[in-house]
Formats: C-alpha cells, structure tokens, sequence
C-alpha cells in the first residue's frame, strides 16, 4: 500500500461549489432540532445508535432505553413495557422487513419485528460475546455484529464468526477481534474498523489488513467506516489521525489523510461516519461537532459556537432519505438538522443578510429589524473568533475580509435578547 499523502492543493482551492446556507437562532424555524430528556422525554441523553428504517421511522438506542420517532411523537421502549431485557443498549440497524436489530451491553442481540421481541445471547446462540459494539445489515440481510471477541455474520441460517484464532471462519484470521464498525458493499467486500487492530478488508476468500506495523497505517484504530457507492472510495474516521479516504482498487489504490497539519478539517480526533447521497461524507467528532468535507475538498462543520447543535460530541450520524442529518451525542440526546438554502428566524422575522454571495475582500452585513444597530463576531470553520465589531444601524455594515483566508466562515449578529447567523464564502476567484 502506497504511503498516506496530504491533498493540500484540493482541500485549499475555491469555495465556489459550496452551497450558501443563512443559518438562524430560534426555538420555531432553527435548522437544528433537538430530542432529549426535557424536549422530548428520552430515558437518557445519551444516545448510542440511530437507525431509519423503510417507513421513515427513526430508531434512537440510550443507555437506558429504545426510542422511537413516527409521526411526528416519540414512544419509548424499557424493560418495564417491551421484550427488552436491559434497558442498557449500545447499537442498532433496520433490516429490509423493518426488523430492529439491538445490540445491548450484556444480553446479546435483540430483533423486534413490531410484536414479537426474539433474543440472540451467548445462551441459546454461537454468539461468542453478549457485548454488542455494533450492528450493520447489509443488502442481502445479513447481520454483521461486532462484539469484543470477534466479528459475526448471521445470514439467517448460518452463523459465521471470525476472529483472531485458527478456527476462523473460512480460515480467515483478523490481526484483532473487538470490532468497532463494518460496513459492507453490494459486491459483498466488507470493511471492518476495529480497536487497536489495524484496518481490515475481508471477502470470501481473503484478509488485508492495514497498520501502523505492517504498512505505515496511521492509527490501528477505526471507530468508523463508509463505502462511498458514488465515487466506489471507502472511507474511514480514526480517533487520533483524522480521515482517510482509500480510492481506485483495495489492492493498489492510493490512500489519502486528512488531519489538522495536512488539510482544513477542525478535529483529528473522530468517532463517526456517514454518506449522503451526493458521496459527501459527514463525520462526528470527539471535539468539534459534525463536519462534512464537500466535493471541492473544503471542510465546514457545525458545533456550539457556530450553529444550534446540543453539543460538540458526535458520536453517531445518519442520512435520512430527505437529506436530513441526525446525531446523536453522548450527552445532550439526539439533533435532526436540514441542510437548507435559506432559513429564516422565529416569528418569521427576515435573518441576517450577507452580499455579495461568495464575497471579496469586503461584505455588507444586513439585520433588517435591528434598527438599533447589533455586534457581530466572524469565526472560521475550526470556530476561532477571527473578526469583530459593531454596526451603529440595521442598514449595513461593511466588514472588510482581506485579513482572512479563503473559506467558509461563519457571522454571529447579536443583541441583547437575540442572536442570527449567516455563512459567508471567501472565494480566492474575488481577490
């Protein structure tokens, strides 16, 4: 495998593809939603797993419970109501029939079909651990469970358990066996991301594994992985090396890192990952909120400082066929966030006004029912403070961007009793 190389001359080149979005503060029309214990009487704000299954249902596992989403309210799933035998859960995913595949700290797997709760443990199944660290189905229904001692293939009939030892199944060996994600690509290839054991590909009839001692592999850990089936790249978030992105064939094909030193992204330290359906990858962070790297190869995010996200830990995300972004966090429950062109504030107020849209050396700022003029603060995509000042009146103020590199950057208009927030492109094209 080819040495991990930076792309510094793709992440820094023109802003000009991203798309523009006015993003406002206000309970009634904020572009985050947020489901917690107080909002939405979740057992517990922290949220482990989120699946969407084929009826536009959302699926939330806590560490105290199964929440679900549907029309528009949340019911709520604990021993005292359900089959569940722990109300302590840590994954889950739907499969084809809308089956909820649960995975629980010590009791095993749980699949519930909407009436009927079955439990897979170490008991009454080859299932080598009752931790479950994590659940993907794949497009044929199997499940893919990761536990500590090992990865396991249940394809319905058959179970299958790889792990470190020679009676794996196939005779496929791992170089590590707490599994921390796997995704799996419609040609059957799975990817798995696991803990301290290198990066491993594995077929029918093979394993490649990738770390830091066999072929300068930057982190043997990966808390997450993705299959892009757009541009067929596979992806992966690693706790303290940032992103990697693989293209071309698993074999030969050139591996790419993204960290703080090589390219625009705010955090190496990443926990998840997951695509959109134009191959944008959107990745949780330890420390910075969400991030999405978008096809010109900038980076933005989104974190407590510059949007309306409960909090800057981002432990799991899925893509909902609207577009709409969930989260969910260790300890402020779970966000919905619509990436939109324009949102205005609560009572349908207009939001804050920025031109030119991508913006030169200078750009006007408006809050047209500010008459009384307003403070306003820049940030950039990493959520420094890189501008300051204030407008006398709502008619406009000239702040002058020649200082800043070219890049997203978020603007912060505020008072006393309100806040507006707008995202403003310096594009290199306007110098």
């Amino acid at each position: 495998m080819p040495l991990l190389e930076p792309v510094v001359s793709v992440e820094r080149r023109s802003f000009g593809a991203i798309l523009v979005m006015l993003l406002a503060h206000g309970s009634h029309a904020q572009s985050w939603e947020v489901f917690d214990m107080n909002t939405a009487g979740f057992p517990s704000n922290n949220v482990t797993d989120i699946a969407l299954d084929g009826q536009g249902r959302t699926w939330v596992s806590t560490d105290w419970g199964l929440c679900l989403f549907e029309n528009g309210g949340w019911s709520f799933f604990q021993t005292q109501n359900s089959g569940i035998p722990d109300n302590r859960l840590l994954c889950l995913d739907v499969d084809s029939l809308d089956r909820v595949w649960i995975g629980t700290l010590l009791n095993g797997v749980l699949v519930y079909d909407g009436t009927t709760w079955v439990n897979y443990t170490t008991q009454n199944s080859p299932l080598p651990d009752d931790q479950i660290k994590c659940i993907t189905i794949d497009h044929r229904g199997w499940a893919w469970i990761g536990t500590f001692l090992g990865l396991v293939c249940y394809t319905g009939t058959e179970w299958r358990i790889y792990d470190e030892s020679p009676t794996s199944y196939g005779g496929l060996q791992l170089n590590g066996q707490v599994i921390e994600d796997v995704a799996v690509r419609a040609d059957g290839l799975v990817a798995i991301g696991t803990l301290n054991g290198g990066f491993h590909y594995l077929t029918d009839t093979s394993v490649a594994v990738h770390a830091t001692y066999i072929d300068l592999f930057p982190d043997n850990s990966q808390l997450g992985v993705a299959i892009d089936t757009v541009a067929e790249e596979r992806w992966v978030v690693t706790p303290s090396q940032g992103l990697l992105r693989q293209g071309g064939s698993l074999e030969s094909g050139p591996w790419f890192q993204y960290s703080t030193g090589l390219s625009t992204i705010p955090s190496n330290a990443l926990i998840s990952i997951a695509m959109d359906a134009q191959g944008k990858p959107w990745v949780g962070s330890m420390d910075k909120g969400l991030i999405v790297r978008h096809p010109n190869g900038t980076f933005a995010s989104f974190d407590t400082l510059n949007s309306d996200i409960p909090h800057n830990t981002v432990e799991v995300i899925e893509v909902a066929s609207d577009g709409a972004i969930w989260v969910g966090t260790p300890f402020a429950g779970a966000a919905r966030f619509h990436p939109t062109d324009v949102i205005v504030e609560n009572s349908g107020t207009p939001a804050l006004h920025l031109f030119p849209i991508p913006a030169d050396d200078h750009v006007t700022i408006i809050w047209p029912h500010e008459a009384m003029g307003f403070d306003w603060k820049v940030y950039d995509a990493c959520g420094h403070e890189v501008l300051f000042g204030s407008a006398s009146t709502a008619s406009g103020e000239v702040i002058d961007l020649r200082g800043l590199h070219t890049g997203v950057y978020v603007v912060r208009a505020y008072t006393a009793s309100r806040t507006a927030r707008a995202t403003v492109l310096k594009d290199a094209r306007h110098p």
